[in-house]
């Protein structure tokens, strides 16, 4: 798995600055945006993550327990998405 690259000049970007959403790139500064398909990458993981601790809560689970798998998951998410990301020079339809 590779870090995303800037459209325009082939940078690649540092793993803390897309942990914090960059809005530019800090080599060209020009505008990055998501691509469509990144966005429904990410998309399609959130509501798994959501899913997982509502059924934790159902199935009454220790909620130390909970607390603990939650915060793995968020972990995860900051750990993994900046690999999903993509960019693109025009902000692209959501759908």
């Amino acid at each position: 798995m590779e870090l995303p690259r800037c459209w325009n000049c082939n940078h690649q970007f540092a793993w803390k600055n897309l942990c914090f959403r960059i809005k530019s790139c800090p080599s060209c500064g020009e505008s990055q945006f998501l691509t469509k398909e990144s966005r429904n990458r990410i998309f399609v993981f959130s509501p798994i993550c959501s899913i997982l601790i509502i059924a934790m809560f159902i199935l009454d689970i220790n909620n130390i327990l909970i607390a603990c798998i939650t915060g793995i998951l968020l972990l995860s998410i900051f750990t993994f998405f900046p690999f999903v990301y993509q960019f693109t020079d025009k902000e692209q339809p959501f759908v």
